[in-house]
């Protein structure tokens, strides 16, 4: 029985575009759990990746499937506390491609400047650097997905800052 995700859809990717520019909610995505499934595995994989320049395997490892948990887990509990249930697939499948983007814009920047720049040079420090702008717009395309879920926008600002915070400076410590 061939199992059937709707990730090539044609709205789906138009939608992602949209929500990359602010301009779509994750209300306009597919509400399916195997979409959801895929976007957690993925953004847990995208995160360890983008641990395993600076960490052991088995850290990033973690440190992918700790912050795969938390993004799912805190969402549910947001959610559950807001009574918005019925948007928490969407939400978490929204939550999961922006951290995903996130990650892997991270990977590029550090293959790029870890070729062009050689190991004598501050290659972590400058990424760190060129770092802090997408973790901005993290907590931005997270706080634009919380208003659509029913938050004013200061308790989704904080919010989003919370899961970003939580996910970018407390979890790598604890997982190297």
């Amino acid at each position: 029985m061939p199992i059937n995700i709707p990730l090539l859809n044609e709205q789906t990717p138009q939608t992602v575009f949209k929500m990359i520019n602010l301009e779509a909610s994750q209300l306009s995505l597919p509400d399916s759990r195997e979409l959801m499934l895929g976007a957690l595995g993925g953004y847990g994989l995208l995160q360890a990746i983008a641990q395993a320049f600076n960490h052991s395997l088995i850290g990033s490892l973690i440190y992918g499937i700790l912050s795969a948990g938390f993004l799912y887990g805190a969402s549910y509990g947001l959610l559950r506390v807001l009574k918005e249930d019925a948007k928490f697939q969407r939400t978490a499948i929204a939550l999961a491609i922006m951290g995903g983007i996130g990650a892997l814009a991270y990977i590029i920047l550090h293959l790029i400047f870890a070729i062009a720049l050689p190991p004598p040079l501050p290659t972590e420090k400058l990424l760190r650097f060129l770092l802090f702008p997408i973790i901005i717009w993290m907590a931005f395309m997270y706080a634009f997905l919380f208003r659509h879920v029913s938050l004013r926008p200061v308790p989704a600002f904080v919010t989003a800052a919370l899961f970003v915070l939580v996910v970018e400076v407390l979890l790598p410590p604890i997982c190297r």
